[in-house]
C-alpha cells in the first residue's frame, strides 16, 4: 500500500510503545455529532505557526458526543492521557476527533514528526447538558444562564432578575442531576450587596448543583410590625376579714415585804402612853395571778377595681432582598447565678443579663415584583414584679416566627391570642365560715379575672432611596425655652410661629364630620 507525505497512515502517526498513546479506529468518529458547529482551531489561539503552542487550551465535552479539531500542522503523535474517559480519533494529518466516554478530566497533546508540540488541550468530560440549558431558556426566558460542567457536580452562572428566578434554576438542576427539587421552602443562595452573585451547593447522590446565579436588581424591603395587646383586669372583695391575738398561761408575780415587829409594837404603845408618835411594824404588800387575755376583731371589706391597660410596638426595619435584619428595643436585666465548685473553695455568683423589651427580626425575600415572602420572628418582653425567685424578678414574654407571602403594602395578622384567666378565694375562721346564714359573717371572697387580647401584625413595602431634604425628623421643630420661658412660664420647648400676620383659617360652609345633628 502506498502511502503519500501529506496523508500519512495511522501506523506512521501513531508510535506505539508509548503508555499514555490511545488508538482509536478511524471510522469510530464518522457519524459522531459534534458538540459544537465546526472545526476547533488552534490556530485561532495561537497555535497555526511552525512554533510550539505556549498554553493548552479547555474543552467541555459531553458523554457521547465528540468535538472536531482542526490542527495547524500535521500531526504524527497523539497522547490522551486518560482513554477512560476521551478517546482521540485522527482522521487526516490536521483533523482530529475528540470524544467523551466517562466523567472526568485528560490532557490530550499533538505532536508532529519532530517531536514538536502541536497543540494540547484539557478536556473535561461530563454529562450531556444541552437539555438542562434547553429546560432553563423555556423555563426562565429572562434569564441569561450558563451552565458548565464541573467534574460530577454543574455549575451555574449568569444573570437572573429575581431571587424566585435563582432558586427556579437552582431546583431545575437540582432535578437534572437527581435530587427532586428539594425539601420545600424558599432558600436563596446570600449575597452581600446588589447584584453581588450568591453562591451556593447542593449535594446529591450523583453530584452538587454550585448556584453562582447573579440577581441583576436586589430589592429592599421595609417591614413593618404592629404589636397590640389590650388587656382588662377586675377585681372584687367581700366579707368579714376576722383577726386578732390570744395570751395563754400568762403568770405574773410581784411583792415586797419589810417586817420590824418587835420595835413596831413598842414604839406604837410608848407613844399612845408619852403621846409622841412613834413608826414602825410589819408591812407586806403582793400580788400573783395565772390566766389570759383574747383580743378578737372583725373588719368589714368590699373592694371592687377594674384596670385596663394598653401594649403597643411598631418596629420598622430595612434590609435587603435575602438577606437577615434585627431590631431591638429595651434594655438587659442582670440575673445571679450561682455557681459549684469544690468545697473549701470561695465561689462569687456569676452575673448574666436577660433582654427585654421589643425585638424584631426577618429574612425578605422578593420572589417578584407583585409578591414577598418573609420570614419573621417578634417577641416582647416584659418585667414581671409579681413573679421573683431569690431577688431575681421574673418576665412576661409574648414572641412568634412564621414565614408569610405578601405583596407590597399589604397587611396580614400573623399571630394572635385572647387568654381570659379568673381566680376565686374564700378566707375565713374554720368551722365557723360553714355555718348556714351565719358563716358570711365569718368569711371574705375574692375574685380576680384578667381578660387580655393579643394582635401581631406585619407590614411589608418595597423601599426604595429618598433625598436627605425629604426626611421629616422627629425632633424638626424643636427648641430648647429660654431662661425666662422655663422659669416664670413653666415650658418645656420653645413656641414659635412663622413671621407676618396670622391668617384665619378657611370656613367650610355647611354640615360636615363624622357626626351631625
Amino acid at each position: 500500500m502506498n502511502t503519500d507525505r501529506s496523508h500519512p497512515t495511522l501506523a506512521t502517526l501513531l508510535r506505539p510503545g508509548l503508555a499514555a498513546l490511545a488508538l482509536l479506529p478511524l471510522a469510530a468518529a464518522s457519524g459522531q455529532a459534534a458538540d459544537r458547529g465546526g472545526g476547533y482551531h488552534p490556530a485561532a489561539y495561537g497555535g497555526g505557526t511552525g512554533t510550539e503552542l505556549r498554553g493548552s487550551q479547555r474543552l467541555d465535552i459531553s458523554i457521547g458526543r465528540s468535538v472536531i479539531i482542526d490542527l495547524p500542522r500535521d500531526a504524527k503523535e497523539v497522547f490522551v492521557a486518560n482513554p477512560a474517559v476521551a478517546n482521540a480519533v485522527v482522521r487526516s494529518a490536521r483533523k482530529m476527533f475528540l470524544i467523551g466516554i466517562g466523567n472526568g478530566g485528560t490532557s490530550v497533546l499533538a505532536m508532529d514528526a519532530e517531536g514538536r508540540q502541536i497543540a494540547s488541550f484539557e478536556v473535561n468530560v461530563g454529562r450531556d447538558l444541552n437539555p438542562l440549558r434547553q429546560t432553563l431558556r423555556a423555563a426562565i426566558p429572562m434569564g441569561r444562564i450558563e451552565v458548565q460542567p464541573a467534574g460530577n457536580s454543574i455549575l451555574l452562572t449568569g444573570t437572573v432578575q429575581n431571587a424566585a428566578d435563582a432558586q427556579q434554576a437552582a431546583d431545575i438542576a437540582r432535578a437534572f442531576v437527581g435530587t427532586g427539587l428539594g425539601s420545600g421552602g424558599v432558600a436563596v443562595p446570600a449575597g452581600s450587596a446588589t447584584g453581588a452573585p450568591s453562591t451556593s451547593a447542593q449535594s446529591s447522590g450523583t453530584g452538587q448543583v454550585i448556584n453562582a446565579l447573579t440577581i441583576a436588581d436586589r430589592e429592599q424591603v421595609m417591614l413593618k410590625v404592629t404589636v397590640v395587646e389590650m388587656a382588662r383586669t377586675a377585681i372584687k372583695q367581700l366579707g368579714i376579714n376576722v383577726g386578732g391575738n390570744w395570751n395563754v398561761m400568762d403568770a405574773a408575780k410581784q411583792g415586797v415585804a419589810a417586817a420590824n415587829p418587835a420595835s413596831g409594837l413598842v414604839g406604837f404603845a410608848t407613844g399612845i402612853l408619852a403621846g409622841r408618835n412613834e413608826q414602825g411594824g410589819l408591812n407586806f404588800q403582793g400580788q400573783a395571778g395565772i390566766g389570759g387575755n383574747a383580743n378578737v376583731g372583725g373588719t368589714l371589706q368590699a373592694l371592687e377595681r377594674a384596670g385596663v391597660s394598653r401594649v403597643l410596638a411598631e418596629p420598622t426595619l430595612v434590609a435587603i432582598s435575602g438577606e437577615s435584619a434585627t431590631f431591638h428595643a429595651g434594655g438587659e436585666v442582670p440575673i445571679i447565678v450561682n455557681t459549684v465548685c469544690a468545697p473549701g473553695q470561695f465561689c462569687p455568683p456569676s452575673v448574666t443579663y436577660k433582654p427585654y423589651g421589643i425585638a424584631l427580626g426577618f429574612t425578605p425575600i422578593v420572589l417578584s415584583p407583585g409578591r414577598i415572602s418573609l420570614r419573621v420572628t417578634t417577641e416582647v418582653n416584659e418585667l414581671d414584679r409579681e413573679t421573683t425567685i431569690n431577688g431575681n424578678v421574673g418576665f412576661r414574654t409574648r414572641k412568634t416566627a412564621t414565614t408569610v407571602e405578601l405583596p407590597s403594602g399589604g397587611t396580614m395578622v400573623t399571630a394572635g391570642l385572647i387568654s381570659s384567666q379568673s381566680t376565686q378565694a374564700i378566707t375565713g375562721i374554720p368551722g365557723l365560715i360553714n355555718l348556714p346564714v351565719l358563716g358570711a359573717l365569718f368569711r371574705s371572697r375574692d375574685f380576680q379575672r384578667r381578660d387580655s387580647e393579643l394582635m401581631i401584625m406585619v407590614t411589608p413595602y418595597l423601599a426604595k432611596p429618598m433625598e436627605a431634604a425629604q426626611v421629616v425628623r422627629p425632633d424638626d421643630g424643636f427648641q430648647d425655652p429660654t431662661d425666662p420661658q422655663a422659669l416664670l412660664m413653666g415650658r418645656l420647648n420653645k413656641l414659635y410661629g412663622t413671621a407676618g400676620p396670622g391668617r384665619a383659617a378657611a370656613r367650610v360652609p355647611g354640615r360636615f364630620g363624622f357626626i351631625t345633628d
